[in-house]
């Protein structure tokens, strides 16, 4: 009975390499504001990993608001892990064929406008689901503008697919301009964001001032600050007209006198005194 119990144990095996991480693992980071991340899905290769980032969504559409990244290290970091991890080319039939994949019946329009975020330039293609959500599937991939022959400096690829029921294309688009990359690999050879940008060219130079953002320019141009004063205006006063008292006898009809400001009034009733009007306000 022994022998066949350790004959029948086994472990239990995945089809899958997939494995789920803590949201503070997470290689890329959605703009403060939002989305936020709610669950990571991570796969393991032995030159590089990928990763599903879930977003928070808040759309009809059918599917799942996520970032795909993957980090191409372009050696070998776990003999263990038998696959390997390949960037291909980004080309126009692979991208639609993401986008049906990530965003089913939504009709997606490539747009053909230059952009690029602090990582460099990206692509992006909007279109609207049968629910009425915007949708934005956005791509990019970072590495080095020359490409090293001994030592490669690995790769960084990165898609957006984001549906929202009430943002506009703008504040799609945001997201894909704000969010920041927090992994890396720890070795001096991994570099996919190239060199550091060179100096402007009159820094530290004479006769080339540099005045704050609004305070000049290259054209010499100064910027006029307007400031708006806010005075208030004062009503003038009419001064108090003082009517002479006169001694009135009740018998006597005294004649009415009038303010400066009052306006005419019906003729008072005979046989009664007649009070003068009080001052003007």
């Amino acid at each position: 009975m022994a022998a066949s119990a350790c004959a029948g144990r086994s472990d239990l095996g995945y089809a899958s390499l997939m494995s789920e991480v803590p949201a503070t693992r997470a290689i890329v980071i959605p703009p403060p504001g939002g989305p936020s991340v709610v669950a990571v899905l991570q796969q393991q290769y032995q030159d590089g990993l990928s990763q599903e980032i879930a977003l928070s969504t808040a759309s009809r559409t059918t599917g799942q608001n996520a970032f795909y990244v993957s980090l191409l290290n372009n050696t070998a970091g776990n003999m263990e892990v038998p696959n390997s991890l390949s960037l291909p080319s980004m080309t126009p039939d692979r991208l639609q064929r993401e986008m049906e994949e990530r965003m089913p019946g939504v009709e997606m329009e490539t747009s053909l406008v230059y952009v690029q975020n602090r990582f460099g330039p990206f692509g992006f293609a909007t279109g609207r689901s049968s629910t009425g959500d915007l949708c934005l599937y956005a791509w990019q991939q970072i590495e080095p503008g020359e490409p090293a022959i001994f030592v490669p400096g690995g790769a960084i690829s990165v898609r957006l697919r984001l549906c929202d029921a009430d943002a506009n294309v703008d504040q799609l688009l945001r997201v894909f301009y704000g969010y920041t990359i927090a992994a890396y690999y720890r070795q001096e050879s991994w570099n996919p964001y190239g060199d550091p940008p060179s100096p402007p060219q009159h820094l530290g130079e004479k006769d080339a001032p540099m005045y704050p953002l609004g305070l000049g320019g290259s054209e010499g141009k100064a910027t006029v600050v307007r400031r708006r004063t806010i005075t208030e205006r004062m009503q003038p006063v009419t001064p108090s007209v003082r009517v002479p008292r006169r001694t009135i006898d009740k018998d006597t009809v005294a004649p009415a006198v009038p303010s400066p400001a009052a306006q005419p009034e019906a003729a008072p009733t005979s046989g009664y005194p007649v009070v003068p009007p009080p001052p003007a306000q």
